[in-house]
C-alpha cells in the first residue's frame, strides 16, 4: 500500500489490487476515508471536516498526477515517491 502523499498529517494511500471507481484511502487519527480521485466525493468513511477539506483541496491541485499513480500502481509500474 503505496504512501503516495501526506497532507496535513493525513495519510494518502493508494492499493495495489484496489477496486475501481479510481479513489484513493486517507488515514487519520484512526479514521479512514475512500474519495474518488475523479470527483474528490467521499465514497466511504470520515475524517474529521478540516482534515477533508485539505485532503480534497489537496486533490485538486493535483488529480492529474493521483489519476497517473493510480494507473501506474495498478499495472504494478509504481516505483514509490511522494506528491509534494
Amino acid at each position: 500500500m503505496p504512501t503516495i502523499a501526506i497532507v496535513e498529517g493525513v495519510r494518502i494511500v493508494i492499493y495495489l489490487k484496489d477496486h475501481v471507481p479510481p479513489h484513493l484511502h486517507a488515514f487519520f487519527g484512526g479514521k479512514e476515508a475512500q474519495i474518488s480521485i475523479l470527483t474528490g466525493e467521499v465514497l466511504q468513511g470520515t475524517l474529521p471536516r478540516p482534515k477533508m477539506r485539505a485532503v480534497q483541496h489537496w486533490l485538486e491541485n493535483n488529480r492529474e498526477q493521483v489519476a497517473y499513480i493510480w494507473d501506474e500502481i495498478r499495472a504494478g509500474r509504481y516505483d514509490g515517491g511522494v506528491i509534494r
